[in-house]
């Protein structure tokens, strides 16, 4: 068969090459970091950060003073200032970026300070635990020069990304109708429950389960519908020991499902309630996309494609995509060497926190809310 280069990957390739050379020369310019948020997750994007070149860590900031030094120790080849109060790192003139890894309530107060510092920030999820925090966000980004990037690392995995490029460019579905999604497990063991932070089991500062965790998964049904939803309906609670109603303590189940502006349904489930010895329903988390050529199976490193009228799955991502990991911090640096908005840019992030914002409220209130009441504009 003859090898045909259509314009647009000779297009693409072109302008690969120029950003290549682009990350060539900017590649020598150091970027100087600073932590807020010295627990487990921002010890390990700290670790993250050691590993590139040309970066420093600067400063380190967090209430606790044992977290702070063990993060200090960690970063020692840099000899980062030590600060218990973020907004006076935020006057330090020789930080370029911020790493915001606190609790979920803090995530927009303090990204929302950082871009008004001037600094870049990389933000873990979510960006708000309410629409007034998220806008507080989407605000102070839209008077800032510096960019912001959410944690959502899915959208940082070439296998998953190279699925959605078919899914969206080539259309390999047709049109989409329908997104069938979960995140399941076994019920979460009471010693798991008693190591947990105590911000984390109240829903008033995690944002409960769905806004805390399975923010994640539903930014990829987002993604897979290219819009944001315009309804949610939904219901759940905590089921384990003893049946509570939702909005007392962190969920361990919901069912939600969504309306999209382009008309795709949603239905998606988080349940810790799922039996390992059931294996004719999938346990773990996995996305099925309906569409008029047939279904889209997803995980965050496979993709197998069911066209209606042939008897086995295609795979659709090549082995050595497969063998690629998640490089959400290394976009991170290049974007701020680059000059350019990150994948997971904040128009990205407040449409994640306030789709599960409105999953909760849904739940939570036992009706149909749109959209429209969160009364943010992204």
């Amino acid at each position: 068969m003859q090898s045909k280069t259509p314009r647009r990957d000779f297009v693409l390739g072109a302008l690969a090459a120029a950003a290549g050379s682009t990350v060539a020369r900017g590649a020598e310019r150091e970027i100087r970091t600073a932590f807020i948020g010295a627990g487990n997750r921002g010890t390990a994007l700290l670790g993250q950060v050691l590993e590139h070149p040309n970066t420093r860590v600067a400063a380190i900031c967090d209430i606790d003073p044992g977290a702070r030094d063990k993060a200090q120790g960690v970063a020692r080849r840099d000899s980062p200032r030590s600060f218990t109060d973020y907004r006076s790192m935020l006057d330090l003139s020789d930080v370029d970026a911020v790493i915001v890894a606190t609790p979920c309530y803090l995530h927009a107060e303090m990204a929302a300070a950082c871009l008004d510092a001037g600094k870049h920030v990389y933000c873990e999820k979510p960006l708000g635990i309410t629409p007034e925090q998220v806008d507080l966000v989407l605000r102070a980004a839209r008077k800032s020069k510096a960019i912001l990037q959410i944690g959502q690392q899915l959208r940082y995995f070439p296998s998953l990304r190279e699925a959605m490029r078919q899914l969206h460019d080539e259309k390999i579905l047709g049109r989409t109708f329908f997104v069938k999604a979960q995140r399941h497990s076994t019920p979460i063991s009471s010693e798991a429950e008693k190591t947990r932070p105590e911000w984390y089991k109240d829903v008033k500062r995690s944002g409960d389960l769905i806004v805390e965790n399975a923010v994640h998964n539903i930014d990829v049904c987002n993604w897979i519908a290219g819009s944001q939803p315009v309804s949610a309906f939904g219901h759940g609670g905590k089921y384990f020991p003893e049946p509570i109603p939702p909005g007392k303590l962190m969920m361990d189940g919901f069912v939600v499902q969504y309306v999209y502006e382009n008309d795709i349904h949603l239905d998606y489930s988080q349940l810790y309630m799922h039996p390992r010895s059931l294996q004719k329903f999938q346990n773990g988390q996995w996305w099925l996309i309906f569409g008029q050529k047939g279904t889209l199976e997803l995980g965050h490193e496979s993709a197998d494609f069911y066209a209606m009228e042939e008897n086995a799955p295609r795979d659709l991502i090549a082995a050595e995509l497969k063998e690629q990991k998640e490089n959400a911090m290394s976009d991170f640096l290049a974007c701020i060497r680059e000059g350019r908005q990150p994948y997971a840019d904040v128009r990205i992030a407040a449409t994640a926190a306030l789709t599960a914002i409105m999953g909760r409220e849904a739940i939570y209130q036992k009706r149909l809310v749109t959209w429209r009441e969160l009364g943010v504009t992204v």
